[in-house]
């Protein structure tokens, strides 16, 4: 990799959010399913009272907002609310996963 390449990569940002998705309960597998269309998404939980636990990763902020907008308009989707946004460097993600 070049050395402007490598400066460009360290310099970038990663966003990483997570919500709480509440939809209608007897749609929950269909809603489940088209998450799966959303980009860097992760469904990490779910509840039959119709609640999902995902998380979304995105190099900026504007992204996430696009994906949660997405996610409000799928069918069966009452809402999506934010709980935790973090957003820092590639490089600093990069450095902290290598200790593990």
């Amino acid at each position: 990799m070049r050395e402007s390449e490598n400066e460009g990569r360290l310099s970038e940002e990663l966003h990483i959010t997570s919500l709480v998705v509440h939809v209608v309960p007897d749609q929950l597998s269909a809603v489940v399913n088209r998450l799966s269309e959303v980009g860097d998404l992760q469904v990490h939980g779910t509840h039959p009272s119709g609640k999902l636990v995902v998380t979304l990763e995105a190099p900026r902020a504007g992204v996430i907002l696009d994906r949660v907008a997405q996610i409000q308009q799928i069918p069966g989707v009452i809402n999506a609310s934010l709980v935790y946004q973090h957003a820092d460097s590639r490089q600093s993600f990069d450095i902290g996963a290598s200790h593990d």
